[in-house]
C-alpha cells in the first residue's frame, strides 16, 4: 500500500496536508508534490502504541504546536502522560465514535495529579495488568493509583523500567506495596493488624487463617516466587515504553525476563518452585470416577500426578509403580509401616499450618 502511495495519482488526494507512513522499519513523508525517506523515524520498535510518541516526538521538533493522538488504548494514554512533559508539544487524546467524540488534555491531566504521579504511572500500568502482563484478581488499578497517591514518594513503582533487571531492593518494596493491596480493602480492614507485614508469603498465611482455612487461592496474594517473576515481566514491558522516544532502543530478549521458550513459542512463566511442600502433594486427589482428563481432573489442572488417595486408582496419570523391594527388605509389617508414614505425613502437614516444629522419629 505504501509503494502505491507513491504515484502521483494518489498523493494528488493529500493536497495541502502531510502524511508519513511507517512501513515494518522505514518512515515516507508524502506531500502532493513528493515522496521522500525519513532517516530519524527509522525505527525497530515493535508496537505502535510506542511509535506514536515518537511520532509526536518528531512533529514537536518539526515546529508543530499541538498534536491529537486517535488511539482507544489505555497503554497510549498512560505513555503520554508520563511523556507529556519532556515534549515542547500539547497532547491531545481522541476518544470515542463519530456522534460522540471526546478530546482529553494530557497536559491539563498531568498538571492535575502532578509529574510525580504522572512518572509513576507506567509502572503502575504495568504491575497491576496490561495486555502482556497479567493483573492481581479483584484488585483493580483505582486500588493501587489510591495507594501510590497516599505514598507518592514510593520509588519501587517509579523505577519500574529505568533498568532491565529488578533489583532486591526494588522487589522488597514491591512486596510491601502488593501487601498494602490485600491486606487494606474494606473486607480485611477489621484484621489489618493481624496482616500487616511486608511479606506476601506471611500475609496469605494470615488471610487464609482468617477465613478458617476457606479461602479460594483468587483471595491471595500470589507467592513470593510467582511474585518476582510478576514483577521481572512488568519491568520488561515498562523498560520498553520508557525508551519510546527512542527511534531504536537496545531491548533484550524476554526470556530470564519472566517468560521462557519452548518449541520456538513464548511462554510466561509463572513459578520456578513446587506449588506446595512434598507432603501437602502427596496429600492432593482428584474425584475423577472413569477417566483423568482435562479441564476436570484437578491434578492434571495442577500439572501434578494422581496419587493412592484420588478416587480412581487405574488412570494413565499416576506416576510408574516402583519394583518391588527384594523379598529380604520385605518385613512382614510393611501395610503397618506404610500406614505409619501416612501418620506422619500427616502429622507434618498439621504442624506446617499450626506453624509449630515436627521432628519425625521412624523406628
Amino acid at each position: 500500500m505504501t509503494q502505491e502511495w507513491k504515484h502521483s495519482k494518489y498523493r494528488e488526494k493529500i493536497q495541502d496536508k502531510v502524511l508519513y507512513v511507517t512501513c515494518e522499519q522505514s518512515c515516507f513523508k508524502l506531500t502532493e508534490d513528493k515522496w521522500e525517506e525519513v532517516p530519524e523515524l527509522e525505527s525497530t520498535q515493535e508496537e505502535a502504541d510506542t511509535c506514536l510518541l515518537l511520532h509526536t516526538l518528531h512533529a514537536a521538533r518539526d515546529g508543530y504546536t499541538a498534536a491529537i493522538i486517535c488511539s482507544e488504548d489505555t497503554d497510549v494514554f498512560i505513555i503520554s502522560l508520563a511523556m507529556h512533559s519532556t515534549m515542547n508539544i500539547s497532547i491531545y487524546h481522541k476518544f470515542g465514535t463519530k456522534n460522540r467524540t471526546r478530546y482529553a488534555d494530557v497536559d491539563k491531566i498531568g498538571r492535575s495529579h502532578g509529574q510525580g504521579i504522572c512518572d509513576s504511572l507506567i509502572g503502575l500500568h504495568a504491575y497491576t495488568g496490561c495486555d502482556s502482563v497479567s493483573s492481581f484478581t479483584s484488585k483493580g488499578k483505582l486500588t493501587a493509583l489510591k495507594l501510590l497517591k497516599e505514598d507518592p514518594s514510593n520509588q519501587a513503582i517509579k523505577q519500574l523500567g529505568q533498568c532491565w533487571q529488578v533489583s532486591d531492593g526494588i522487589f522488597e518494596k514491591l512486596e510491601q506495596f502488593t501487601c498494602a493491596m490485600y491486606a487494606g480493602s474494606s473486607s480485611n480492614k477489621s484484621r489489618n493488624s493481624a496482616t500487616e507485614g511486608n511479606s506476601v508469603n506471611e500475609l496469605r498465611y494470615q488471610l487464609f487463617c482468617a477465613k478458617i482455612g476457606g479461602a479460594e487461592s483468587s483471595q491471595l496474594p500470589p507467592c513470593r516466587d510467582c511474585l518476582f517473576l510478576h514483577a521481572q515481566r512488568a519491568n520488561f514491558q515498562a523498560a520498553i515504553w520508557r525508551r519510546c522516544l527512542e527511534p531504536k532502543p537496545n531491548v533484550p530478549s524476554p526470556i530470564e525476563h519472566g517468560w521462557t521458550e519452548e518449541d520456538g513459542k513464548l511462554n510466561i512463566l509463572w513459578m520456578r518452585s513446587a506449588p506446595a511442600p512434598e507432603v501437602v502433594l502427596e496429600l492432593l486427589s482428584c474425584k475423577c470416577s472413569r477417566v483423568c482428563k482435562l479441564p476436570d481432573c484437578k491434578c492434571l489442572v495442577n500439572g501434578l500426578a494422581c496419587t493412592d488417595m484420588c478416587k480412581l486408582q487405574t488412570c494413565t496419570n499416576q506416576t510408574m509403580q516402583q519394583e518391588e523391594p527384594d523379598l529380604e527388605l520385605y518385613s512382614e509389617d510393611s501395610e503397618d509401616e506404610y500406614a505409619v508414614q501416612h501418620i506422619h505425613m500427616f502429622l507434618a502437614l498439621l504442624c506446617m499450618c499450626l506453624k509449630v516444629p515436627y521432628v519425625s522419629t521412624i523406628c
